[in-house]
């Protein structure tokens, strides 16, 4: 059974998988600033960041969309630039980065890399998966 529900898991992260997208190179800060002007350095809050606001461990209590009820129960887990995804002892480690609006899953050993977009609804955390119609309604641990 466990098989069965990982092989899910596994084609479900597949399906929504559109390795097409292109990423716009960053822009700095540096590149914004008038020329001749000071260069400052600013530092931001130690609990400020988007990378922040994920840390820990968050359950999927509500899904829409493909096999929406095969996801509920699935557990992120953000520590750091690592995430890993498990349910029912099954856990699959990867890497993330993380923006204010979105963050990315890539699995250990694998070269496909999901993209969610995601907000915060006071407590609960909306992920949506890009490509895909699946939309995970998480709670921290």
């Amino acid at each position: 059974m466990k098989r069965i529900v990982t092989a899910f898991m596994l084609v479900s992260l597949l399906a929504a998988c559109d390795n097409s997208e292109k990423k716009e190179p960053a822009t700095t800060n540096e590149e914004l600033k008038p020329a001749g002007e000071v260069k400052t350095e600013i530092t931001p809050a130690a609990d400020a960041g988007p990378a922040n606001r994920l840390e820990g461990s968050w359950v999927i209590k509500r899904a829409e969309g493909n096999m929406a009820s095969m996801n509920e129960g699935t557990v992120y887990e953000f520590k750091g630039d690592k995430l890993s995804l498990g349910k029912d002892g099954f856990n699959n480690p990867g890497s993330t980065e993380i923006t204010d609006k979105t963050f990315s899953f890539q699995a250990e050993g694998n070269s496909y890399k999901f993209m969610y977009d995601y907000h915060f609804n006071g407590d609960t955390l909306v992920t949506s998966m890009q490509n895909s119609k699946q939309t995970f309604y998480m709670v921290k641990q």
